[in-house]
Parts: C-alpha cells; structure tokens; sequence
C-alpha cells in the first residue's frame, strides 16, 4: 500500500490530484486535508483531515502530525498558498520524515507566482517572451508606448485565472492604469488564434522526463474543455527545452499563446494544474507516472496518448449533515460517506 497526503481537498488543484490518484492502477491509501469540513475531495480520500490555513501558526505542526500518524510516503501540495512554505520546508520534511514532497524549490515558485519574473526568466534565457512591464516602472512603460502594439492586457503580477485582467486599448486607459499605486504588469496581447495550450511537464533530477500539451477553452478563468489532435505538440520541444532550464522539480505547468510560429509563455505554475486529472483522460497520468518512478524505479514515458475532446461537465456529491458535523467536530473522519450523483 502507498500511503499519500494530497493538501487543499477543497480546490480545483487538490481534487485533480485525489482524481488522479483514483483514476490510477496502484491502491493507495488517500489522506486528504483541508481547513473546511465542506471541501469536496474530501469524498475522494480513505481519511480525511481538517488543518489550519496555511497562513497559520500551527500550519506546519499539523502537516507533520498528518504525516507521522498516516505514515505517508509521498505530499502532494494541492494549494498555490501552502507552495512556498512547502518549497522552504521540503528538506526538513524529507529527511524528518522519509517522505517524497512534490515541490519545487523556492527560486522556482518564485518565477511562476510572478508574472514579471515569468517573462523575464525567459527574455534571459533566450526563449520567446512576453512584452512586459510593471506599472510603477516609467521606463519600462514608455518603451511599451513606443511600440504603440495596442491592445495591450493588464494583470495583477500574482494573480491566477483570468481574475483582475483590464485590456488596454489606447495610450490614455495606459496613463490612467500607471497613475495610481497597483501590483499590475502590462504585457503585449496575444490573440488566440492558434488556440490557447496548456503543456504538463513532469520534471526528475533537473530533465524533463515527459510532456503533454493540450488547447484549451476557459471559463471563469478554469478549463473548460481541451482538444488534442496531431497539431498539438508541435511546440513540445520547446516546452521541454524551457522545463529544462526552469530545473524544477516534479510537476510544472505552462499556458501560452502562439505569435509568429513560436509559444509565448504567459504564466508558469509551479506545480500540477487543475488539467492533471485530463491528462490522465488522455492516456498520460501525472501523478502516478511521478509515484511509480520514485516508489518502483518505472521510467516515465508518455505513450499511446488519445486525441480528441475533454467536455468538463457537473456532477454532485449528497453528504449526509451528521458525516459533516463529525469531520468538523473531531478535524478527523474515516471514509467520508457520500453518495455521488454522475452528470448521467
């Protein structure tokens, strides 16, 4: 029996990951965790724990008590909150514990959790990027009106799925953003005429070991559905030239447009992506590909992949009251009972 800890139960993340690991070949035995007694992967889980937020002082005594009495193998971090407490704690955890945690080091979530330092990583390195500049740095802005590439798209430097994105169309919204004090970046727009992909790079001992790229459709800012077809690896290449240098570690998600030929990488997430469970749909399963490499030595490889469509739908979940009540009274419960009502 492997014995995994998935955090962030009540996340989109978190519950592609417990997806994931159901939809796998191994038996595991599935802790989840979570601050709130409501948090749907809970369902997914053999027990499941209610823990602090990750912004809490205990956070960290918790996660090891977690850890000790499930003796778990392996951490999965299913929150971009609790990523930069587990990058800085991965090594202490590791040799304390014995455990594999899925995270990358701090330098790495640093870039994917700032878009500027996203497109400066790249611009650096040589690979296409970008157009950028923060809104507090004039020079950096004027060289943007210079170009005149209107329109261009403003976004919160740390923000995530599509939240606080203001189109610029003209010099004048460009003056108005900038006169006031905001953690926007401006960033030339690139349309989507090509599709907007979303590429899962697995990532050992600084080589990417494997890649898979899927066109997405969004909305609310979260997949919606995704294709694939012949065309769409043709980039993988360079993904994978990119996954490279980034030297992350496990899991590492890009989303880019295509200008002139060539994907432009608009934001990188340090770690699986809301579409890990749709890769595994497609034949590659992420999450146990990294499991199986660490626990039986299985090289990990991407084969026989399916092309066609993902339709994410709507599904639910009846929890009986007294099975929430006890999670939330005790912060602990066995086999969360719940009966599961299908989209069919």
């Amino acid at each position: 029996m492997i014995n995994v800890l998935v955090t962030g139960a009540g996340a989109l993340l978190g519950q592609g990951i417990l997806r994931s690991l159901r939809m796998g070949e191994n038996e595991y035995y599935i802790v989840s965790a979570d601050p709130s007694e409501l948090s749907t992967g809970h369902a997914l889980a053999d027990i499941s724990y209610l823990i602090p937020l990750a912004s809490d002082a205990s956070y960290l005594n918790e996660i090891e008590d977690v850890i000790l009495k499930e003796k778990v193998d392996y951490v999965f971090v299913g929150t971009d909150v609790e990523l930069l407490l587990f990058a800085k704690k991965k090594k202490y955890l590791e040799d304390k514990y014995k455990v594999k945690v899925f995270v990358s080091s701090e330098s790495v979530i640093e870039i994917s959790n700032d878009k500027k330092k996203t497109a400066d990583f790249l611009k650096k390195n040589g690979f296409p990027y970008p157009l950028s500049a923060m809104t507090h740095e004039p020079s950096d802005i004027n060289k943007l009106k210079t170009l005149g590439d209107y329109p261009y798209i403003a976004k919160p430097v740390d923000g995530a799925r599509s939240r606080g994105l203001v189109m610029i169309n003209n010099e004048k919204e460009l003056n108005e953003l900038c006169s006031f004090k905001n953690n926007l970046v401006v960033q030339e727009y690139i349309n989507d005429s090509e599709g907007e992909f979303t590429t899962g790079c697995l990532i050992v001992d600084g080589k990417c070991k494997a890649v898979v790229s899927m066109v997405r459709d969004l909305r609310d800012g979260n997949t919606w559905r995704t294709y694939r077809n012949k065309e769409t690896s043709k980039h993988d290449l360079l993904i994978k030239e990119i996954a490279n240098k980034l030297n992350a570690d496990g899991a590492i998600n890009f989303q880019y447009r295509v200008k002139n030929g060539r994907p432009v990488i608009f934001e990188i997430n340090g770690r699986f992506s809301g579409t890990t469970p749709l890769r595994a749909i497609y034949g590659f399963n992420e999450v146990e590909a990294l499991i199986d490499f660490y626990h039986k030595g299985k090289e990990i490889e991407t084969l026989n992949l399916r092309e066609g469509t993902v339709l994410r739908t709507f599904s639910d979940l009846f929890i009986k009251n007294e099975e929430i009540e006890s999670l939330k009274i005790n912060k602990k419960i066995s086999k969360y009972n719940s009966e599961y009502i299908s989209f069919k």
